[in-house]
C-alpha cells in the first residue's frame, strides 16, 4: 500500500471473521443446522448476523430461548465447529499478499476475535496465516473474564510492548472500530466483509478498504477534499 497514509504504522491488528477469512459458509451453514435439529424455525441466515459473539447471534436468531436451551445449542455448535476442516472459509483474496507486504515491511500483525482460541489457532494455520502473526487474543484469552475486543487489543499492547500511536486496527463492524478507538489506536473499516457499510462509517474510522482485494485503500480525513487513496502494488 502507497499514497494512503498507512505506512506509518508499524503494529497492525485485524479482526478475524469477515476481515482476513469468509468463514461465513461454515458458519451459517453449521449453525443453521444445529437450530434446525433443536426444532427452532430458523430465518435465513445472512452473513451480516456474524461479529458478536455467539451467544449474541443465537439470541438475534431466537431471541425466546430459555438459558438451559441456549447453553446447550452453544455446546453443540461449538463442538461441530471445532471438527470443521474449514473447507468453505478461504481468506478474502488481498489477505496472504498483505500479510507478506506488510511483514516484508518489519511490521507486526496481530489478530483480536471473539472466536475461541483453540478455534482461533486452528483456522489461522489453515489458512497459512499463523506464522506471521506476532500474537492473538480472543474471547476467552484470560482464565475466567469473556474479553470485549477493547480488551483483546489491550492484552495485545500490553504483552508486545504496543503503543498506540504506531498501531492500527482493521475489521468489519462496528465493535471492531470503537475498540480500536478505545485502545487509542487507527481503525481502518474493512467495507468488503459482514458489517454494514452505514454502521461502520458512522464511527468515524481513519480509513476504509473498499475491496476484498485490498487494491483500494482511502484515507478519510475531512470530506471528499481529504480523500487520499492507495493501492497495494
Amino acid at each position: 500500500m502507497t499514497g494512503c497514509g498507512t505506512e506509518r504504522y508499524a503494529d497492525w491488528f485485524f479482526d478475524l471473521d469477515g476481515t482476513l477469512v469468509d468463514s461465513a459458509p461454515d458458519i451459517l451453514r453449521l449453525l443453521g443446522g444445529v437450530l434446525r435439529e433443536e426444532g427452532l424455525a430458523v430465518p435465513e441466515l445472512d452473513k451480516g448476523r456474524i461479529g458478536p459473539l455467539l451467544e449474541d447471534i443465537i439470541r438475534g436468531i431466537c431471541p425466546d430461548l430459555a438459558p438451559a436451551d441456549l447453553e446447550r445449542i452453544v455446546r453443540i455448535y461449538r463442538a461441530r465447529y471445532r471438527a470443521c476442516p474449514f473447507d468453505e472459509s478461504p481468506a478474502f483474496p488481498g489477505i496472504p499478499r498483505l500479510f507478506e507486504r506488510l511483514s516484508g515491511r518489519g511490521c507486526r500483525l496481530f489478530v483480536a476475535t471473539n472466536k475461541p482460541e483453540d478455534v482461533t489457532r486452528r483456522l489461522l494455520d489453515a489458512r497459512g496465516l499463523l506464522p506471521f502473526l506476532a500474537g492473538f487474543a480472543c474471547s476467552d484469552s484470560l482464565p475466567g473474564r469473556r474479553l470485549s475486543k477493547a480488551g483483546m487489543l489491550a492484552l495485545l499492547m500490553e504483552r508486545h510492548g504496543v503503543e498506540p500511536g504506531t498501531a492500527i486496527m482493521v475489521g468489519d463492524s462496528a465493535l471492531d472500530m470503537r475498540g480500536g478507538q478505545e485502545a487509542g489506536m487507527a481503525t481502518a473499516a474493512a467495507l468488503y466483509g459482514y458489517g454494514r457499510r452505514g454502521a461502520l462509517l458512522e464511527t468515524g474510522p481513519d480509513f476504509v478498504i473498499e475491496d476484498a482485494a485490498w487494491t483500494r485503500v482511502v484515507r478519510l480525513s475531512g470530506g471528499a477534499a481529504g480523500l487520499h487513496e492507495g493501492r497495494i502494488a
